[in-house]
């Protein structure tokens, strides 16, 4: 209220006080990257005495409708992961300001409205580019998604460039839309008479999955000159001797934890921020 001015209006950005009896977590698939996330976040929360409820946001409904019917039903803590779905922010703004707390997974969006962990995409890139350059190995290429939406595409494709330096790198984008068809879309592409010969002496490979289907295609090829790492471990990459900088879920799932702790008991002193957490070369 502001003399002459008259009385001004506007949505909540703090904090929101409430308890941390339950956590909902919204995501799009239970892949098993967010499965191994959504395993530790629920330890985690055990310890706790928070429950946590996973609902899966469905093919073609919005982000946002599926939050508010979290709200309807008086939950108002929730963990999202969008993966590649879009996100109006100001339906964020809204339901911050209605009373919802919220903490973005694997994705910076800095906004005042929610907190954003995931992981320190610069450090993964760098500690195996400077792995493969320990190795002896001074070509390096780079496969990762072309989708730039995605903050960890993004990210880690932004650091190789900057580490690098050299534009005739090798550097191959797979469509978003091949994801069910990676083998078979790199057994066609990465080593056909174009590229098999421009093939570097080691690739960096900015996803696991990537990282598993192209071991795979050169193993069965007899490619055996090329050293492949990859961001993110999953249980085949061990059998392939894959070297991978992993995440480390239990420090992911407690930084999201303490940031909704944070936003439910300090609410006046929370301000939002990007918490990128830093994993783990593993050497094979």
């Amino acid at each position: 209220r502001v003399q002459g001015s008259g009385n001004i209006v506007r949505l909540r950005e703090a904090g929101h006080e409430g308890t941390m009896d339950i956590i909902a977590l919204l995501a799009p698939a239970r892949n098993p990257f967010f499965s191994s996330f959504i395993d530790v976040f629920q330890r985690n929360a055990d310890k706790n005495d928070s429950l946590v409820l996973y609902m899966q946001n469905p093919k073609g409904e919005r982000v946002e409708d599926n939050l508010f019917e979290i709200f309807q039903k008086e939950i108002q803590n929730v963990v999202i992961w969008l993966e590649d779905l879009e996100l109006d922010v100001e339906y964020i703004r809204r339901l911050r300001g209605l009373g919802m707390n919220m903490v973005f997974f694997d994705v910076a969006m800095p906004m005042p409205y929610a907190d954003c962990v995931l992981l320190d995409n610069t450090e993964a890139i760098t500690a195996l580019y400077h792995y493969l350059q320990r190795k002896g190995i001074k070509d390096i290429g780079y496969i990762g998604w072309d989708n730039l939406n995605l903050t960890s595409v993004r990210e880690r494709e932004k650091r190789f460039i900057e580490l690098n330096g050299n534009v005739n790198i090798f550097h191959f984008k797979i469509p978003w839309t091949e994801r069910k068809n990676l083998l078979d879309f790199l057994d066609r592409h990465v080593t056909n008479k174009k590229y098999k010969n421009k093939l570097p002496d080691g690739i960096i490979c900015g996803d696991g999955e990537i990282g598993i289907a192209l071991k795979k295609v050169f193993l069965a090829q007899g490619i055996n000159n090329i050293n492949v790492v990859s961001v993110d471990d999953f249980p085949e990459a061990e059998s392939l001797s894959l070297t991978v900088y992993m995440q480390d879920f239990d420090k992911l799932a407690q930084k999201v934890y303490e940031c909704l702790y944070v936003q439910n008991m300090k609410s006046k002193q929370w301000n939002a921020s990007v918490y990128p957490i830093k994993g783990k070369l593993i050497e094979r």
